[in-house]
C-alpha cells in the first residue's frame, strides 16, 4: 500500500473517521493482494502552503500485510491502530510509528521484529500491549524511546534480543515487566535486567522509590539505565559491578548519594550528567576506563575523590554547571599520574589535596585556572584550636533599628541616622533620603534592587505583580541570560522572566512555561522543534538523531 514516496491522500469525509486499508487493489483487469505499507504510506506532514490535510482517527490494518515498511506511519494522526484477526504481520520496521499521535496499540501474535525507533516520540501513547503465544524475537535500538504517556510494558516470553537505549528519554514508565517462561530476560520489581541479572538494562523513569541496590549478580549498568528517574535519592551499587554505560545516571534528578564499587572498572561517556542534588562522589580505586564528559553538569557536587590507582584521567572528565564544587581529593601516588590539558573544566575556587609534589605540578602544567593545590601528608593529624569568639561591643549608645510613626529608621553608632544601604545582621537593607527604610523596588547608581516586605534585599527569584524577576547575589536585577541550578533563563530588558520564543544574536531559544531554556526536542503548538544543549535552534539541517528540520526549524521528517 502506497508508493514509497509520498502519502496516501485522505478525502474530507475521511477525516476523524476509522479507515480500513483493503486487502485487495484493482488496477486493470489485475487484482493484487496488498502485503506490505509502503515506507511514507501513511505518514502525516502539514501542508506548508496551509492546505489542509485531512487524516483517519483509526486504521485497521487487514491480515494479508506481512510488513510496515520504515517510517510507514511516521507521524500518523490515527489516535488507534487495529490488526484484523489472523493478522500475518511479521516486520515493523525502522521509525515505522515515530512521532505518531498513537494512543493506543496491540501488536498480532505473528510479529517477529520491530526496527531501531519505531515507536520513538509517540508522546501520546498509553498502551502497547503484545497479543498472547506472540511470536516477537527482537525489538531494536531505541523503539519506545522519547515517550511520555507510557507507563507499564510487559514484554513477551518470546523475544531473545533487545537493542540498546531501548527506552533512552522516556520520562513515565513505572514498571517493565517481563512474561513468564522468557529464557533471555527477567523482571525484578518492575526492573529489566538480563535473564542471569549480569546487566542491569532499566531502572523506570517513575519507579517511586527513594532507595535501591543492585542485585549481587549485576555486572552492568545499560546506557540509559537509570535515565530520567525523578525518584531516586539513594543507589548502592554491588560488589562485583564492573562497568556503568552512557548516560546511566543522566538527568536522575533527585539521586543525592551514590556507592561505587571496588570492583568498577569503567565509566563511560557522561554518565554522570544532570544529576542535580549530587552531593559527594568517590571513585574507587580500580577504575581504569573513562568516556569523556563522565561528570558533567552536577550543580550540588561540593567533593570528588579519585581512587589511589587512577593513573590517567582523559579529556573533558569533569565539566559543565559546577557551581557548588569545593573540592577534589586525588589519591594516586604514582609517578605515572597524567591528566590532559583540558581534564578539568572547573572554577578556579576549587581546590586540589593530592599526595605528592609530583601530582601537584602535573595539575599545574595542565590546568587553565589557578586554582589552589594543598599537598596532604598522610600521616598529617589535625589539631583543635581554640573557637575564636566575637568581642562585645563597647558602644553603649542607642544604636539599630527605631520605629516611628510606623517607619522604620537606622541610627549608627555616632546615634546619625543612616540613609542608602545598611548591612545589619548578615543582610542588606536600603534607607531611602529622608532615612526611612525602603521596600519594593529601588533605583541605585543605574541598577535595580527589590527590598522584601521585612526590607531586607532580595537575591534570587521574586515574583512581583504576577512577573518573576531574578536578582544576582550582589541583589542588582538581572537582564539577558542567567543560569540558575543548571538550568538556563532569559529575562528581558524590564528584567521579567521571558517565556515562549527569544532571539539573541541571530538564534533562536525557546523558553517553557517556567521559564526554563528548552533542549533537545520540544513541540510549540504541535510542531516539533530541536535545540542543541546551548539552546540555540536547529534550522534546515538534520538532528544529531537523524531528523530533517526546516526554514523555521520544524520538524519536517
Amino acid at each position: 500500500m502506497g508508493n514509497g514516496v509520498t502519502p496516501v491522500e485522505f478525502e474530507a469525509g475521511q477525516d476523524g473517521k476509522p479507515f480500513t486499508i483493503p486487502t485487495k487493489i484493482t488496477v486493470g483487469d489485475k487484482v493484487f493482494t496488498v502485503t506490505e505499507v509502503a515506507s511514507q504510506a501513511f505518514s502525516y506532514y502539514p501542508d506548508e502552503t496551509g492546505r489542509i490535510v485531512y487524516y483517519p482517527s483509526s486504521i485497521t490494518i487487514p491480515s494479508s500485510i506481512k510488513k510496515i515498511q520504515k517510517k510507514g506511519f511516521h507521524g500518523s494522526k490515527a489516535k488507534t491502530i487495529i490488526f484484523d484477526k489472523g493478522s500475518q504481520l511479521e516486520k515493523i520496521e525502522d521509525r515505522a510509528f515515530d512521532f505518531s499521535e498513537l494512543e493506543e496499540i496491540e501488536l498480532p501474535a505473528s510479529l517477529e521484529y520491530i526496527g531501531t525507533s519505531a515507536f520513538s516520540f509517540s508522546q501520546k501513547l498509553k498502551k502497547l500491549t503484545f497479543s498472547s503465544s506472540s511470536k516477537l524475537e527482537l525489538i531494536s535500538h531505541e523503539a519506545f524511546a522519547n515517550l511520555s504517556n507510557l507507563e507499564k510494558l510487559t514484554l513477551p516470553k518470546s523475544v531473545k534480543t533487545l537493542g540498546s537505549n531501548l527506552f533512552r528519554l522516556t520520562t513515565s514508565l513505572k514498571h517493565v515487566d517481563v512474561e513468564e517462561g522468557n529464557e533471555s530476560f527477567a523482571s525484578v520489581d518492575g526492573v529489566l535486567f538480563s535473564k542471569d541479572k549480569t546487566q542491569l538494562i532499566y531502572y523506570p523513569s517513575q519507579k517511586n522509590d527513594e532507595s535501591y541496590k543492585t542485585p549481587k549478580e549485576t555486572k552492568e549498568l545499560a546506557s540509559y539505565s537509570f535515565n530520567k528517574n525523578s525518584y531516586l535519592k539513594k543507589l548502592e551499587l554491588n560488589e562485583g559491578l564492573e562497568k556503568i554505560g552512557t548516560f546511566a545516571f543522566a538527568d536522575a534528578i533527585k539521586l543525592e548519594e551514590i556507592s561505587l564499587p571496588n570492583s568498577l572498572e569503567t565509566i563511560e561517556r557522561l554518565a554522570f550528567y544532570g544529576n542535580l542534588e549530587l552531593k559527594e562522589l568517590i571513585l574507587p580505586d580500580n577504575v581504569k576506563n573513562f568516556g569523556k564528559h563522565v561528570m558533567n553538569g552536577l550543580p550540588k557536587l561540593k567533593s570528588l575523590t579519585i581512587g589511589n590507582n587512577i593513573n590517567s584521567l582523559p579529556s573533558f572528565f569533569l565539566s559543565g554547571v559546577l557551581d557548588s564544587l569545593k573540592e577534589i581529593h586525588i589519591k594516586n601516588k604514582s609517578t605515572e599520574f597524567s591528566v590532559k590539558k583540558d581534564t578539568f573544566a572547573i572554577p578556579e575556587t576549587v581546590k586540589f589535596y593530592v599526595t605528592s609534589e609530583h601530582i601537584k605540578d602535573v595539575l599545574k602544567s595542565n590546568l587553565s585556572t589557578s586554582n589552589d593545590i594543598i599537598v596532604e601528608k598522610v600521616d598529617n593529624i589535625k589539631q583543635e584550636t581554640d573557637v575564636a569568639k566575637p568581642k562585645k561591643n563597647s558602644n553603649q549608645g542607642v544604636v539599630g533599628w527605631v520605629k516611628d510613626k510606623g517607619l522604620w529608621y537606622y541610627l549608627n553608632e555616632s546615634g546619625s541616622m543612616a540613609t542608602g544601604w545598611v548591612k545589619d545582621k548578615g543582610l542588606w537593607y536600603y534607607l531611602n533620603e529622608s532615612g526611612s527604610m525602603a521596600t519594593g523596588w529601588v533605583k541605585d547608581k543605574g541598577l535595580w534592587y527589590y527590598l522584601n516586605e521585612s526590607g531586607s534585599m532580595a537575591t534570587g527569584w521574586v515574583k512581583d505583580k504576577g512577573l518573576w524577576y531574578y536578582l544576582n547575589e550582589s541583589g542588582s536585577m538581572a537582564t539577558g541570560w542567567v543560569k540558575d541550578k543548571g538550568l538556563w533563563y532569559y529575562l528581558n530588558e524590564s528584567g521579567s522572566m521571558a517565556t515562549g520564543w527569544v532571539k539573541d544574536k541571530g538564534l533562536w531559544y525557546y523558553l517553557n512555561e517556567s521559564g526554563s531554556m528548552a533542549t533537545g526536542w520540544f513541540t510549540v503548538s504541535g510542531k516539533w522543534y530541536y535545540t542543541y544543549n546551548s539552546g540555540d535552534l536547529l534550522v534546515n539541517t538534520t538532528t544529531p538523531d537523524g531528523y530533517r528540520v526546516n526554514a523555521n526549524g520544524e520538524w519536517v521528517g
